[in-house]
């Protein structure tokens, strides 16, 4: 099977589960242990805890960056929003102490080179994919990302293309606001009271997931907080009590 095949092959994935271990799948038999695909609602907001998010990064590491707000000065999401070329990482790129701390922070975990491809959607959408190692960010390694950078970039187009798959369904229109079935989903279970663990597992999918489409929620109702998206929802007959 030849690399586009076994790209497309993301096509036939049923089930989120299956798409993201296939992508995990890809990462690894290329040599990176560790894969980070995030996609955010805006390039406004710099928080995990806000994308749609599927990783094996260490829960910890993934912590520590969200908690100290890392995403401010991460010079590799820094990147992905300016430019749409491919990132090979390098200590240099890490030039200021916030940002050698977020490297040691990495290193710390076993990560010390990697790869990034930016995504930059018809739509306004704003992701990245990485792929991430524990060799030695040298000369050898630099020349394998680099030859691996063109099957990657077409892996990504397939990955952004069947992402859109899972995350878009049928809307519902009120007013001027739009809303998507799953988000619709989201909105009835959180007035029910259900937090967003309780409501990845009867959707079957991630929590990312959830508070993705929360993000997604907030932002078109204009609401600081879930609550005040219920009530505008509510008000506007989207969801009934």
């Amino acid at each position: 099977m030849n690399t586009v095949e076994r790209f497309a092959e993301l096509l036939n994935d049923d089930s989120v589960e299956a798409w993201r271990e296939r992508v995990f799948l890809v990462g690894r038999d290329l040599g990176y242990e560790h894969t980070l695909l995030a996609i955010f609602p805006s390039r406004d907001s710099q928080a995990l805890a806000h994308a749609f998010l599927h990783t094996n990064f260490p829960d910890e590491l993934l912590g520590k960056y969200d908690g100290e707000n890392m995403g401010e000065i991460d010079p590799i999401l820094s990147h992905c929003m300016a430019r749409s070329t491919a990132l090979v990482w390098s200590p240099d790129i890490f030039a200021v102490p916030r940002q050698r701390e977020l490297y040691q922070a990495f290193c710390s975990h076993g990560i010390r080179s990697g790869l990034t491809l930016p995504y930059h959607g018809p739509k306004g959408e704003f992701g990245l994919l990485s792929f991430a190692s524990g060799a030695s960010p040298d000369e050898r390694f630099t020349r394998a990302a680099q030859h691996h950078i063109p099957d990657l970039s077409c892996f990504r187009d397939f990955i952004f293309e069947t992402f859109c798959n899972f995350m878009t369904r049928p809307s519902l229109v009120k007013g001027n606001i739009e809303i998507t079935s799953r988000e619709l989903e989201c909105l009835k279970w959180c007035a029910t009271g259900k937090s967003s663990w309780d409501i990845a597992q009867l959707m079957n999918c991630t929590e990312s997931t959830v508070n993705f489409h929360f993000a997604n929620i907030r932002r078109k109702f204009g609401a600081s907080s879930r609550r005040l998206a219920i009530v505008k929802a509510i008000r506007m007959g989207f969801i009934t009590l």
